[in-house]
């Protein structure tokens, strides 16, 4: 009886959801652009750490996707900062597609507001790679008002804006990393801010050091022209040696901001405070790295022996951290998860981070307590 029933409930359940469906067309809502893969990050040394790309291009330039699809495409990597920098000089689309240098921005606004990503109006003067170079112009009020035949007073135009101007790709197109005499113009005027050490698939060491040696803030940006999910595996091998399991994500720069404002964001870029982030590599000076170790990981004292003590790691945050105890053997310390390690009790672990860069050949220190 009691079967019998059961089949008689499961057959009318079956009845009223085939009466209920519309046999012309059943709406499916689920879609893939409704979900954001977020980056977990803790604050940082009281701030809070917004993810960032301030280069990338649309069709008003040399890109191939329209100014909306840039912000969805940032919102759903879980970004919380953009620039669109479409070129000044180089318009190939030029035929095709009307406007000014503004409309990117104009046509990207409205959704990024919607999606409370934070748009910073940018745009990117580009000459002559090897001798003058490529710069982004950022926080401007007018790209209109920054095109000058001589590449020295367009960025003093943009200055003239109070812009943040950003020193692109020193590396690209190039065999060695040299500023040129036009750079070192700039550098003398106090017409350069902050400089990429890591553009798109590029990373460049030894800016790294420059940044060091002249007190600037490091930037990672995409540089993207295609579409982001083509050009970066979420998941696979990096040149770390770190295996599958982990995302990698595109390449961000990491600002600690006070809160998520434009003038909060533009403050800590003045003041320095960045980390470049690609393939799970990170670059910084190492007052920030061993802030961003800090915050996402912590290690206790689990066991207090005699000849060793155990020690417990435990990471808060989206990325992997790779490092050595004591000049011992590498540790890896996936995200969201926990590892131990023992040292001689006679001694204070002691991690050197090797998945992070101070300069271009130096890893930031840890003494654990």
């Amino acid at each position: 009886m009691k079967r019998v029933l059961l089949s008689f409930v499961m057959a009318l359940m079956c009845c009223t959801w085939a009466m209920g469906q519309n046999v012309n067309k059943i709406y499916m809502p689920q879609s893939i652009g409704d979900v954001r893969q977020e980056v977990v990050i803790p604050d940082v040394a009281g701030y809070k750490v917004l993810k960032c790309d301030f280069h990338i291009h649309t069709v008003f330039s040399d890109g191939d996707v329209w100014p909306t699809y840039r912000v969805t495409e940032a919102w759903k990597d879980g970004l919380d900062v953009i620039s669109i920098t479409d070129h000044i000089e180089y318009l190939p689309h030029k035929k095709y597609i009307s406007g000014d240098f503004n409309t990117p921005y104009e046509i990207a606004k409205p959704t990024a507001d919607k999606f409370g990503l934070m748009l910073v109006r940018g745009t990117e003067i580009t000459r002559k790679q090897g001798v003058i170079g490529h710069f982004n112009a950022l926080f401007i009020e007018d790209a209109n008002l920054i095109p000058d035949d001589d590449p020295f007073v367009a960025i003093q135009n943009a200055r003239n804006q109070d812009a943040f101007i950003l020193f692109n790709h020193p590396g690209w197109a190039v065999d060695t990393c040299l500023v040129t005499e036009f750079q070192q113009r700039l550098f003398d005027a106090d017409l350069i801010d902050g400089i990429e050490v890591v553009n798109h698939m590029e990373y460049y060491p030894r800016v790294v050091s420059w940044c060091i040696d002249k007190n600037l803030p490091m930037f990672a940006n995409s540089d993207e022209h295609g579409i982001i999910s083509e050009d970066y595996a979420t998941v696979g091998y990096g040149t770390d040696g770190l295996d599958g399991r982990f995302v990698r994500f595109r390449p961000m720069t990491l600002v600690l901001a006070q809160e998520k404002s434009q003038e909060a964001v533009k403050e800590a870029l003045l003041e320095g405070r960045t980390i470049a982030y690609t393939d799970n590599k990170f670059m910084s000076t190492e007052e920030y790295l061993v802030a961003l170790f800090d915050a996402c990981v912590e290690v206790e004292m689990n066991l207090q022996g005699d000849k060793k003590n155990t020690y417990t790691c435990t990471n808060k945050s989206s990325f992997p951290f790779v490092f050595e105890v004591n000049g011992g053997g590498q540790k890896t310390l996936p995200p969201f998860s926990t590892i131990t390690f023992s040292v001689p009790s006679r001694m204070a672990p002691v991690l050197t981070i090797l998945n992070m860069w101070c300069y271009e050949d130096k890893h930031p220190v840890l003494m654990i307590d």
